[in-house]
């Protein structure tokens, strides 16, 4: 027979009391730390996706103005005038080499023509890409490029700027992601254009296009320049 609590006592409480709110609480506060991780993993992967985007967007539009510059060179052009340039405004003919022999300046525009290629938006609307839709946009351009054109390191070392003597120049081309901040610098040795007699700024007996050694040969698209060319 037990005998009846005295009025006025408390009930002794468990020594486990509380245990499952505390363990609770920290088990959703584990999950919320998991979670906001979680999203800063994902944005971070997202942006990083971003750039590498850009990035190539910006390589393949440098890649176009390389193209561009030798098809113009194979067409046959005036090299001599080309080098001495014809933007002012726009130009940075190297007059000399640093001390570590390179030039001082990147080179004349390229010019196309009488368009010089500064600036220019890459694809052009002949290539006919279209905005996409409301769900799916797309940009009307990936971007823009701009080519310059000098005389090869080895002539410039010689004091030789603004005249080919060797049937090789060096192309630079710039390309401009959408987002105007990206940017990719392709720099490429060229040939001049096929061998004509006479013709200005064509030393003969050159062959039509000459491409850098080494990595990416023949390729056009390697970013390294080292002097050397090969046919």
């Amino acid at each position: 027979m037990s005998l009846p609590t005295p009025v006025g006592s408390r009930r002794r409480r468990s020594p486990d009391g509380g245990a499952i709110l505390l363990v609770m609480m920290m088990l959703i506060l584990g999950l919320l730390g998991l979670g906001v991780t979680a999203l800063w993993l994902t944005s971070g992967n997202l942006q990083v996706q971003a750039n590498t985007n850009l990035r190539a967007q910006a390589l393949v539009v440098a890649e176009a103005g390389v193209e561009r510059a030798r098809a113009v060179l194979n067409a046959g052009v005036d090299v001599d005038a080309m080098l001495a340039g014809r933007t002012p405004a726009l130009d940075n003919v190297p007059t000399g080499v640093d001390a570590s022999g390179k030039p001082n300046g990147v080179g004349a525009v390229f010019m196309d023509g009488t368009t010089p290629l500064a600036g220019v938006s890459f694809p052009p609307p002949s290539f006919g890409r279209t905005g996409g839709t409301a769900i799916a946009a797309v940009a009307a351009t990936m971007g823009s490029y701009s080519v310059w054109i000098r005389n090869d390191t080895a002539e410039c070392r010689e004091g030789q700027f603004t005249h080919d003597g060797n049937g090789t120049v060096l192309v630079r081309a710039r390309g401009l992601a959408a987002d105007n901040r990206t940017a990719v610098v392709v720099e490429v040795a060229l040939g001049a254009t096929p061998a004509v007699p006479g013709a200005p700024g064509v030393s003969p007996g050159i062959p039509p296009v000459l491409c850098v050694s080494g990595k990416d040969a023949c390729d056009d698209n390697s970013s390294t320049v080292s002097g050397v060319v090969a046919n």
